[in-house]
């Protein structure tokens, strides 16, 4: 009778946890929002925890805090520097594909009329509950933003520690 009971508790508990969805409509949900705050200059902080891994969002605002960094040259979630909100319609998202225990999922945005779409390979992971962003590469080019590099982040830190004292002088 214990066994039964015991056995009845499992599939009760298993039957009311809800299953994960794949990250395909967490990253969908996260580019329309980001591609709209990042055209009207809107603060994201709220959308950043809410769809980007923690020691992303670390590195981002350590990165950011450098004085004339070279790593990040531009959006890191959609390598541009420039965006049109027309071009937010022509966003397309591809199906989630399994990927060392996360999800990569391909990103395609628009752009202007004439020009191939940015192409993006966007890498997800279960954190806190949701699928969050913990990298994202730009597929055209082969290229991604070294946030992840030791060397390039100690050498910004080693230049922007040199040239402080310059702006320092300027905020007086």
């Amino acid at each position: 009778m214990k066994a039964f009971s015991l056995i009845a508790m499992v599939l009760l508990l298993c039957s009311c946890s809800s299953s994960r969805s794949d990250s395909a409509q967490d990253v969908k949900q996260f580019y329309l929002a980001w591609m709209s705050a990042y055209t009207q200059y809107r603060d994201t902080s709220a959308l950043m925890q809410r769809y980007v891994a923690k020691d992303v969002i670390d590195r981002l605002a350590l990165i950011d805090s450098l004085y004339e960094q070279e790593i990040i040259n531009s959006d890191y979630f959609m390598y541009v520097q420039d965006y049109d909100p027309e071009w937010i319609p022509q966003l397309q998202i591809g199906a989630a594909q399994p990927f060392l225990g996360g999800e990569k999922v391909e990103v395609q945005l628009g752009g202007p009329t004439g020009e191939a779409p940015m192409q993006l390979e966007v890498y997800t992971r279960w954190e806190e509950g949701r699928w969050k962003i913990y990298r994202v590469r730009e597929l055209g080019n082969q290229f991604e933003q070294p946030i992840y590099s030791a060397g390039d982040i100690t050498q910004a830190k080693a230049w922007s520690a040199e040239i402080a004292p310059e702006y320092e002088k300027m905020n007086k």
